[in-house]
């Protein structure tokens, strides 16, 4: 249970229901187990409907018809998503400076939270999207831009490394690279 949310698996509920069939338990027990802290039961994000026997078993309640049949990342259970540092579309301007086999982008892959990851691509506003100034691979790909002009030449991966680092820690980016894959 988190906060006033708890989630729910189709097999618990499925337990439930027999447990009620069984006798083992009463329906307004179960309905109670549900419907902890006044009914902020939560089967997160994906769009499938309770099994029949689930819903049976729950009856027809506002609350029950707001749940869904949900996987790990639905549920919240799985860790947050991997996204690059290193903007993937220009794969080829990190390669030329010495991104390549294991220092590869897809080393440098950090999990954030839906949430943040859409805060730094859209600014706190989705219609924004990748307009935003601040958005992160404008911003990146420009300060990494302003830098080579600024030097005259090409930055080398270290230089590349340190300039993305500072702008990671204003943005709150967590420095724990996780391995990603491409895209």
């Amino acid at each position: 249970m988190v906060g006033s949310r708890m989630v729910v698996s189709a097999e618990w509920v499925e337990m439930m229901r027999r447990l009620v069939q069984a006798g083992v338990i009463s329906v307004p027990a179960a309905s109670a187990a549900v419907l902890i802290h006044g009914g902020q039961v939560m089967m997160a994000q994906a769009h499938q409907d309770l099994p029949k026997g689930v819903r049976d078993a729950l009856g027809d309640s506002p609350e029950v018809r707001g749940m869904h049949e949900t996987g790990r990342a639905g549920a919240g259970m799985s860790d947050a998503p991997k996204h690059h540092v290193f903007p993937d579309e220009h794969r080829a301007w990190f390669e030329k400076r010495g991104f390549t086999g294991d220092m590869d982008i897809d080393q440098f892959c950090v999990r954030l939270e839906q949430a943040h990851h859409e805060a730094i691509h859209g600014g706190g506003n989705w219609k924004l999207g990748r307009m935003w100034p601040g958005e992160w691979n404008r911003m990146i790909m420009r300060t990494l831009g302003d830098a080579e002009t600024k030097v005259g030449r090409m930055l080398t991966r270290n230089e590349v490394l340190d300039i993305v680092a500072e702008r990671m820690r204003f943005y709150a980016i967590p420095m724990r690279f996780t391995k990603g894959s491409r895209r």
